[in-house]
C-alpha cells in the first residue's frame, strides 16, 4: 500500500472512531439494493453461523453504500452490488465483503474474512509453528524412510487392504467419516483447507467438523493442520482441542517442498494436495507416496469422484445449492475439467519437478486419471485405470 493510501486509510479510521459507532462488533450492515425477502432471510441465516450471536442479531439492511454507512466501523456485506466493493468508500473502510453466492465464487471465503475482520481474530501462529516443528522432530526421530499422503478418491477405501506402518501418514478432510479406516491407517497428521467444504455453514461442512472432532478426540496425538484464515471457525467448533490445532498462514510461494524450512507458510496453490498434503508430506520425507488420487474419470461429475464411505456424497447437494457460483466457476458445464487443469496440471507438474530436482521423489501408488500423477506411478503400477 502506498504512503498516500496508508495516510488516507488511517485518517478515515480516525473518523470512524469518532463516529457514533466505532466498534467493528456493533452490528452488521447489509447493502442489498435488489434482494428479496427470501434472500435477506438467507443472509441472516448465514450471518448467524459466521458472526457472534449478538452481532448477527443486529444486522440492518441498506439500499446503498453511503458515506454515513462507511463511517460506521461495523462490517459491510454486499449482495447484488458487487461494484460497490471497488469504490473509494469501500477501499477506505476496509471491511466490505461481497457475499452474493449467486455470482461470486469466493463468497464462502468472504464470509469467513468478514467474521475475522469483525472479531479482530489473530491466529497464534508462533505457537502453531512451535507445535509443528515439535511434531516434525518427533516424527523424523522415528526413522521411517518415506511418507504417505492420502486423498479421498474412490481408491481410498482400498487402503484398508494395505499396511502403512513403513511410512509417516498424512490424511485429509472427509476421511474422518470412516472411523475404521482412520484407525487402520493411524495417521500422524490430518489436513483440510476448503472454505465451503470444511469451514462453511452447510450440512456437509457441519458433518465434517462433527466427525473431525470425534476423530481428534479418539486420537489426541494427531494434529489438525489447516490454513490460518479459518482459525476462528476451527477454534469455535473444536473448543477443548486447542493443543491439536496447527493453523498455518498461506504465503506467496508456489513450491511444495520448502514450506517449513526457514518459513512457516503454506504455498498459494489452492487444492488440498498442493497446499497441504504435499508440503506436509515433503517436510517429513524426501520420498512421498500418494494414495487416493484417482483423478477425474471420463464419467465423473463436478470435480471428480470421491470414495463414498469417506465422504458425504448424500450432503453434496447442500453445497451446490448454497454456493452455485463456486461450482459454476470451477466446473462449468462447458468445461468441466477447468479446475482440474488449474490445480493438477502445469502448476502441479512444475512444483513436483522443482522438488524432484532438489532430491524429492513422488510415487503414485495406484492408477490415476491425472496425467501429472500418472507420470509418477510406482514400478509395476499401471499409469491410468
Amino acid at each position: 500500500m502506498s504512503l498516500a493510501k496508508t495516510i488516507a486509510r488511517k485518517a478515515f479510521g480516525g473518523l470512524q472512531s469518532m463516529a457514533a459507532s466505532g466498534d467493528r462488533q456493533s452490528g452488521i450492515k447489509l447493502v442489498a439494493p435488489q434482494a428479496s425477502a427470501a434472500d435477506i432471510d438467507e443472509i441472516k441465516r448465514r450471518a448467524a453461523f459466521y458472526f457472534a450471536p449478538e452481532q448477527a442479531a443486529r444486522l440492518t439492511v441498506h439500499p446503498a453504500l453511503s458515506p454515513a454507512l462507511a463511517l460506521d466501523a461495523a462490517p459491510i456485506l454486499l449482495f447484488g452490488d458487487a461494484a460497490a466493493r471497488q469504490t473509494p468508500l469501500a477501499k477506505l473502510h476496509g471491511g466490505v465483503f461481497d457475499v452474493d453466492w449467486r455470482v461470486n465464487a469466493r463468497e464462502g471465503w468472504n464470509w469467513v474474512d468478514a467474521a475475522v475482520w469483525a472479531d479482530r481474530h489473530v491466529p497464534d501462529v508462533a505457537t502453531a509453528s512451535q507445535r509443528f516443528q515439535a511434531l516434525r522432530g518427533r516424527l523424523l526421530a522415528e526413522g521411517l524412510a518415506r511418507s504417505y499422503v492420502f486423498g479421498t478418491g474412490p481408491s481410498l477405501g482400498a487402503a484398508q487392504q494395505r499396511d502403512w506402518s513403513d511410512g509417516l501418514r498424512v490424511v485429509c478432510n472427509t476421511i474422518v467419516r470412516d472411523a475404521t479406516l482412520w484407525h487402520h491407517i493411524r495417521p500422524h497428521a490430518l489436513v483440510a483447507g476448503d472454505g465451503i467444504y470444511h469451514f462453511g455453514f452447510t450440512e456437509f461442512a457441519r458433518a465434517f467438523r462433527r466427525d473431525l472432532r470425534t476423530r481428534l478426540q479418539e486420537s489426541p496425538q494427531v494434529p489438525f493442520i489447516y490454513p490460518a484464515a479459518f482459525d476462528l471457525v476451527v477454534r469455535r467448533d473444536l473448543a477443548g482441542l486447542e493443543a491439536q490445532l496447527i493453523p498455518v498462514p498461506v504465503g506467496v510461494h508456489a513450491t511444495v517442498h520448502e514450506s517449513f524450512d526457514g518459513r512457516f507458510a503454506l504455498p498459494a496453490m489452492g487444492n488440498v494436495l498442493n497446499m497441504l498434503l504435499l508440503p506436509v508430506g515433503s517436510a517429513l520425507s524426501k520420498r512421498v507416496g500418494l494414495w487416493g488420487f484417482d483423478g477425474r474419470a471420463p464419467a465423473d461429475h463436478l470435480f471428480w469422484a470421491n470414495s463414498a464411505s469417506q465422504s458425504y456424497t448424500e450432503l453434496l447437494p447442500t453445497l451446490q445449492a448454497a454456493h452455485p457460483a463456486f461450482f459454476d466457476h470451477h466446473v462449468p458445464k462447458h468445461d468441466p475439467e477447468k479446475y482440474l487443469r488449474s490445480v493438477h496440471g502445469d502448476v502441479l507438474e512444475h512444483a513436483l519437478t522443482q522438488a524432484e530436482q532438489a532430491g524429492w521423489r513422488f510415487e503414485m501408488l495406484h492408477p490415476s486419471w491425472t496425467a501429472t500423477l500418472a507420470r509418477r506411478v510406482a514400478e509395476g503400477v499401471a499409469a491410468t485405470p
